[in-house]
């Protein structure tokens, strides 16, 4: 079984030497889960139908339909879909090297690329306000109220780094609103497990498309800075040595730039910063409203479990803060804006 947070994935290996992948689709978290496999569907097929235009060396997990020609199949508490399984590859839960991050920035951008022909009024909002802290900090308010005593002093620090921080981590909410930027199909879990690579560390796929949706080009990068350029993984309780690095950092932002660069709008690559700070607040948020409300959403493994998330989330958006005039002027520099103080 694979790892994850909320979906339970399976390798199947037939007799026959063929392999599948099976996974059941989390019916407590997702209540649209027909609109979430069309969505999967379509991207897929988008996604492939473009690589092989280009014959692209990426490849697409395309979904097998059932004997009722659907694409699931409803059973044993949710949904269960089948893809193709992608021979000689392998997921990789933390960066180990340069090349590695590279081609998850070179991956995660002909994402959006390769989706920019596909109308984003062919995919369905399936989680509304997904990344929006407005929202998340709605949900936060309303924990707040229901915690018990023992968790709210916990949290207490957490909860004061996040009210004092709330004014600026608005602001992408309030820019997309206002249309500032264009919309895009995202993935909206741009984390390094949900990229396949082949043995040489070659890109060769992205996976997991279940919160594929219209969006702002932010939430991919900043979630995608925010799992594959820290320094410890997510719930690392060494927070000393839990920080940006800055060098990955680089390397991501060459690849990504290097198949987005010319099609973003320059409003878009000036708010990218922001992007980080903003992805890792919000996820740091969510882990920290989860804990506050005894842990109903994320698997845990143990009773703070959230809470070790939640702070080692924000420990490293106070280092993207420290560290911030430079993660400007690298961004820049690769995505070649000029004229931003």
């Amino acid at each position: 079984m694979a790892s994850g947070h909320i979906n339970d994935t399976y390798l199947i290996n037939c007799s026959n030497d063929l392999k599948y992948i099976l996974q059941n689709i989390n019916n407590q978290v997702f209540n649209n889960l027909k609109d979430i496999i069309s969505n999967k569907v379509l991207v897929t097929n988008h996604l492939k139908n473009e690589y092989d235009k280009i014959s692209s060396t990426y490849q697409t997990a395309s979904f097998i339909k059932s004997k009722k020609d659907t694409y699931y199949i409803e059973a044993y508490q949710g949904f269960w879909t089948l893809m193709e399984y992608i021979p000689n590859s392998k997921t990789i839960e933390r960066a180990e090297n340069e090349k590695q991050v590279f081609e998850a920035g070179k991956l995660f951008g002909n994402f959006i690329s390769s989706t920019t022909t596909l109308d984003t009024d062919c995919i369905i909002e399936t989680l509304p306000e997904f990344h929006s802290v407005p929202c998340r900090f709605l949900h936060f308010e309303a924990a707040l109220k229901k915690a018990s005593p023992v968790r709210m002093n916990h949290a207490k620090q957490l909860i004061d780094f996040v009210y004092k921080h709330k004014e600026e981590m608005f602001q992408l909410s309030e820019l997309k609103n206002k249309n500032t930027f264009p919309l895009r199909v995202t993935h909206n879990d741009t984390k390094m497990s949900n990229i396949l690579f082949n043995k040489g560390d070659n890109g060769l796929a992205i996976i997991d498309l279940d919160t594929v949706m219209p969006g702002i080009v932010h939430f991919d990068f900043g979630d995608s800075i925010r799992s594959i350029c820290s320094n410890t993984v997510e719930d690392s309780e060494d927070l000393e040595q839990t920080f940006i690095n800055m060098n990955f950092y680089n390397i991501y932002c060459k690849g990504f730039a290097s198949e987005t660069s010319m099609m973003f709008t320059p409003k878009e690559i000036e708010y990218l910063p922001l992007a980080v700070k903003t992805l890792i607040y919000i996820i740091g948020l969510r882990f920290l409203t989860d804990y506050l409300n005894n842990d109903v959403y994320y698997k845990t493994a143990y009773k703070t479990h959230n809470l070790v998330r939640a702070k080692n989330q924000m420990k490293l958006l106070q280092s993207v803060i420290e560290n911030f005039d430079e993660v400007k002027a690298i961004t820049y520099s690769n995505f070649n804006l000029k004229n931003i103080s």
